[in-house]
């Protein structure tokens, strides 16, 4: 006799493309099951030709976890794309594998998208180890030539202007939230980007489309940030690619904040 038990469905799919560095790899997935809960999930990992030994650890996660074995090194961009055409959930969830998610984290990013309807990113609050903010959201210095900056590096995580949620013009692929619907529509990350910027271009995009991009301190995670061998190999390639897309049509918009927070500007050589 067959059971007539419905399988539940997949609220969110967490992607998470990885290339060597199991020991970050082994931790993100440790603290991910460890620390949500809430919403339905899937997750899945595009191994990137993984020579470290994490294709082996990934199939002994298996179902728990999808895996997408590469035979080269795509990339971020290729391989975010690749993870969400198999997702299931409303939501997707790209998120770095150098990232340790907190108590919480992912029915904070949820419970934002879920208040608007016109919300398609939400991004997190992201720490370095040492507790103090690597991400709150992404600002920018100049519109042409394009110069961007993670607001408010470096403060501690209690100080009060990281701690507001509000709109950005863009917020990090580290730990990006998504209508999946929407990424899918705007056909997804630009893979013309290697591993940089393809974040920022495809926030952009998604507000020119007419949709909001919202940074939660209420999700937090602590993120190591480029570890990742090669990480930085074609920046200049995709700050190029990026000015040619986008540099006079953006705004300036870093006063507007350190102004509404009554905070001062970083020292211009600051990053």
């Amino acid at each position: 006799m067959k059971s007539s038990a419905r399988v539940s469905p997949v609220a969110v799919s967490i992607i998470i493309p990885v290339y060597n560095c199991l020991v970050y790899t082994r931790r993100c997935l440790h603290a991910l099951r460890s620390h949500t809960a809430g919403p339905s999930y899937e997750v899945i990992v595009i191994d990137n030709a993984s020579t470290d030994g994490t294709g082996e650890f990934l199939a002994r996660l298996k179902p728990w976890v999808k895996v997408i074995t590469n035979k080269a090194n795509l990339g971020f961009a290729r391989a975010c794309n690749q993870g969400a055409r198999i997702a299931r959930g409303g939501y997707v969830v790209f998120l770095n594998n150098d990232t340790i998610p907190s108590a919480g984290w992912l029915a904070a990013l949820v419970a934002v998208a879920q208040r608007d309807p016109k919300i398609a990113v939400v991004g997190a609050k992201l720490l370095y180890p040492n507790g103090r903010v690597q991400h709150a959201g992404v600002v920018f210095r100049q519109a042409n030539p394009i110069g961007t900056r993670h607001i408010y590096r470096g403060y501690m995580a209690s100080a009060p202007q990281v701690n507001k949620e509000r709109d950005f013009q863009v917020v990090t692929g580290a730990c990006m939230l998504v209508r999946r619907y929407v990424f899918n529509s705007l056909q997804g990350f630009d893979e013309g980007y290697v591993n940089s910027f393809e974040d920022v271009d495809f926030c952009l995009r998604v507000r020119q489309a007419g949709w909001r991009v919202v940074y939660t301190p209420r999700s937090v995670l602590v993120h190591h940030e480029s570890v990742s061998p090669g990480r930085h190999l074609k920046d200049q390639e995709n700050m190029q690619r990026l000015n040619a897309r986008w540099a006079g049509k953006i705004k300036a918009d870093a006063d507007l904040y350190y102004r509404a927070d009554s905070a001062p500007p970083p020292h211009p050589n600051a990053y």
